[in-house]
């Protein structure tokens, strides 16, 4: 990337997004990390004191997130506890590979999602069988959301029935 377009890009960054860089300046290019150094001072942020801080608050807002209703998706494997179900508003970066969408979280017994607990704004890095997402924030119950889970629940319970007294007839079939 050009050094131009490096300046105008973090220009456009908030403080906090900056402070995050700068985290992980060792994955910049130096070019980049020139720049960053130069706009943290720019805006009198850069600091060792205050990126201490800012690193602390981060640690600190990890473990309150973790600690957020909604980020455990329990799922027994008897098919009890909690779940989350849907995936609505999807939206995915390809630059970075962060998929970010809206989920549901639901008391589950039996693998069927039964009462919705809440609605929350997660995201993920997309990768095979990741199941990490922070909660981002929670939301309104999306009704139309759980609606639609229950559709599908209930839709896969008729099929299961169906197919559990019509597979008999097929087994001992003379």
């Amino acid at each position: 990337m050009e050094m131009q377009a490096l300046i105008e890009e973090y220009l456009a960054k908030t403080d906090e997004e900056l402070l995050r860089l700068s985290l992980d300046s060792e994955e910049l290019t130096p070019e980049a990390s020139t720049v960053l150094s130069n706009e943290l001072a720019r805006r009198g942020i850069g600091s060792t004191e205050q990126l201490e801080a800012f690193r602390r608050e981060e640690e600190q807002s990890k473990v309150e997130q973790s600690k957020k209703p909604g980020t455990l998706f329990l799922l027994h494997p008897y098919g009890i506890g909690r779940g989350r179900f849907g995936r609505a508003d999807y939206v995915f970066n390809s630059e970075t590979g962060i998929e970010r969408f809206k989920t549901t979280v639901f008391v589950v017994l039996l693998w069927l999602p039964l009462i919705p607990t809440g609605t929350y704004m997660v995201e993920r890095k997309r990768r095979f069988f990741s199941n990490e997402m922070p909660v981002l924030e929670k939301l309104p119950l999306d009704w139309e959301q759980v609606l639609k889970v229950w559709i599908v629940a209930a839709a896969s319970l008729l099929v299961l029935i169906w197919l559990l007294k019509v597979m008999p007839r097929f087994m001992y079939r003379i």
